[in-house]
């Protein structure tokens, strides 16, 4: 009798449980597309713009007219005007319905033209309304008007078409269709039961074109199959909403919710100078605040409305990408780089000072004292251990006869280093290449690979400067001479217009021409000047114009004249290398295109199926190939340029 009482008890608090949540569930229903909609509790207000312009207003979706707004910018409470719904305020309502009338989606038609009808049967006077379909093929129906009977009237003849789904054409002709679209005040309602399948517009560009309006997207979707594409157009809309329904006839019914939706939009206007006060702006309608950022002198809506929150100091928020072993690569970068500012901050420690008044007036006060330029060290040699890695590079480099090389090239380039100075941080780098390539890639391959970058790119960086700086001192020899010409007419001295052409035309050739001035004023010859000045940019076309100039010393004649004769000379041969160049540019690229294709190629196979590949790295006689296609690919690519480069 007991246990009968107690399981009769628990069924009747099953039963009240049930009743209860049956009831909740009938009352949420009606207003769960709304509350989808503003994503918010219903009484909370939603923000679909803030213009911050000469008169400003926010524009708010509430779920009911509210009878009491306050508004403060940054914490400052300011006078707002009375919330007008948007409908009988002075910015005009325009609402685009696009209808899917697709063969696909012919057995929800009915249902969407209802629904459309009962929205436009619904909608006040001052709303501007218009149509479109999009089955077969994106097309108006009835352009903006607010003569509703007109629009029911065409709405209630909309046949099913005979073509797809033409959605994303409908709705980014329809927003583009649009004339000063107004956040807030711009809406498109979407009906739909088909995906899009034939459009030739993208989702992408329907999403842009939602949000450089501002619009307020709307959709139902009346099948099981949807995209995911779909709710995205409303994320990106202001203050949209969408739902999936399957029943026709509850599809039917959901034009008036919509219509109610959008006519809860309300202005609240407030004073100018409050603009000024701050970025961030709250609305409390009855009781309940919601807040919103917005940028001066502008309208802003969206996402964009969304308030700046701080983040949590629990989190690092972002830094995800350092775990595991990307996290040690960085931290072992990180590391390195302050393990050379250390070491860069103790070396600094031993440097003698030179800049100081001090140390500049020193050789006057100590007639024994020794400048750094006496010492030998200039520059970064200063330092004391620097200086004797330097000396040391420097015999090395001297005994394997390369130290005259690299000076030749540093000067060629324009490079503020000493030839042991430069060696000795070539020799940094490629001891940093490889302690890199041992830490970060790890083994003989990580050795092989950066002591390689290490070895070739200094060269290549320091080779790529030189004739950089050479091409563009032969581009000018044509010019500078032509100008020398014109200062002899004038009647200077050759020395004399070599120093005001000198003064006249940008380096690399101005440079070079006040340093043969200089060398000539210290004693050195004109002439010797100028050969070592074509010596040092390995310029044969300035070597023949020294060479005209010594000879004309040498039997006398016009000067002027043939300098000109010589300048013309450089102009054509100018010209037949940028012929030379134009011819050679297609077996350029294709020796580019097929000088780095294998190693693409390779790499993009070795992405896609790494067992694959690692067969040439660890069979033998897959090492065997792999050695003897590089090698072909350097012969072929050392003889494709060949063929390509000719000397002029």
């Amino acid at each position: 009798m007991t246990e009968s009482l107690h399981a009769a008890r628990r069924r009747g608090l099953f039963a009240l449980f049930f009743a209860a949540m049956m009831l909740i569930a009938a009352v949420a229903a009606p207003a769960a597309f709304a509350q989808d909609e503003s994503e918010t509790p219903a009484a909370a207000p939603e923000f679909l713009m803030i213009d911050a312009t000469e008169d400003p207003y926010v524009i708010i979706r509430t779920s009911e007219q509210p009878s009491r707004v306050d508004v403060s910018v940054a914490g400052f409470a300011i006078d707002s005007e009375e919330p007008v719904a948007m409908a009988s305020s002075d910015i005009p309502v325009q609402t685009i319905i696009v209808i899917d009338n697709s063969s696909e989606s012919s057995e929800f038609l009915d249902s969407f033209l209802t629904a459309a009808d009962d929205y436009v049967r619904r909608a006040p006077n001052t709303e501007q309304i218009e149509v479109w379909t999009t089955g077969g093929v994106a097309r108006l129906r009835a352009g903006f008007n607010n003569g509703h009977e007109r629009t029911r009237e065409i709405i209630a003849n909309i046949l099913s078409g005979s073509g797809g789904n033409k959605l994303w054409d409908g709705v980014r002709g329809a927003v583009l269709n649009l004339e000063d679209p107004i956040p807030g005040a711009t809406n498109v309602v979407v009906l739909t039961a088909n995906i899009d399948n034939e459009s030739t517009s993208s989702a992408g560009e329907a999403r842009g074109a939602v949000l450089n309006a501002g619009a307020s997207v709307f959709m139902l979707h009346g099948s099981e199959t949807t995209s995911a594409e779909e709710p995205r157009l409303v994320e990106v809309s202001a203050g949209g909403a969408y739902a999936a329904i399957e029943s026709p006839t509850e599809l039917a019914v959901h034009g008036s919710s919509i219509s109610q939706v959008i006519g809860s939009t309300w202005k609240v206007g407030f004073a100018a100078e409050a603009a000024g006060y701050g970025r961030t702006l709250d609305v409390t309608v009855d009781g309940v605040t919601t807040s919103g950022t917005f940028s001066d002198n502008a309208r802003t809506s969206g996402r964009a409305l969304a308030p700046i929150t701080a983040p949590d100091p629990t989190t690092l928020p972002g830094l995800g990408f350092l775990e595991g072993e990307t996290g040690r690569t960085v931290g072992l970068a990180l590391g390195a780089v302050a393990a050379a500012l250390c070491a860069y901050s103790i070396a600094m420690l031993f440097q003698k000072d030179t800049s100081g008044l001090d140390a500049v007036l020193g050789v006057y006060t100590d007639p024994y004292a020794q400048s750094a330029d006496e010492e030998g060290g200039t520059g970064f040699a200063k330092n004391l251990f620097l200086k004797r890695a330097v000396e040391i590079t420097e015999g090395i480099a001297e005994r394997r006869g390369t130290l005259e090389r690299a000076e030749a090239l540093l000067e060629r380039a324009d490079m503020p280093l000493r030839a042991g100075e430069a060696m000795t941080a070539y020799v940094g780098i490629v001891l940093a290449a490889l302690a890199f390539g041992l830490v970060l890639v790890g083994g003989l391959p990580g050795l092989v690979i950066m002591g390689a970058l290490g070895v070739l790119l200094p060269p290549f960086i320091l080779r790529f400067l030189a004739a950089r700086r050479s091409k563009k001192f032969m581009s000018q020899l044509p010019d500078t001479l032509n100008l020398l010409s014109s200062t002899l007419k004038a009647g200077y001295s050759f020395m004399q217009g070599v120093e005001a052409v000198s003064h006249e035309i940008e380096d690399p050739m101005g440079g070079e021409l006040r340093r043969i001035v200089t060398e000539a004023q210290l004693g050195r010859p004109l002439e010797d000047a100028m050969d070592a000045s074509a010596e040092r940019m390995d310029s044969d076309d300035f070597a023949w114009a020294v060479m005209a100039v010594k000879i004309q010393r040498e039997v006398g004649g016009n000067l002027s004249e043939l300098l000109l004769t010589v300048a013309e000379t450089m102009t054509e041969r100018e010209r037949l290398r940028r012929d030379v160049a134009t011819l050679t540019a297609e077996g350029k690229m294709s020796a580019i295109v097929l000088g780095v294709l294998p190693i693409l190629l390779g790499m993009a196979m070795w992405a896609m199926n790494p067992e694959y590949i690692n067969t040439l790295f660890t069979d033998s006689l897959g090492k065997i190939l792999l050695g003897a296609s590089i090698v072909a690919a350097l012969v072929g690519f050392a003889w494709m340029k060949k063929i390509i480069s000719i000397e002029i």
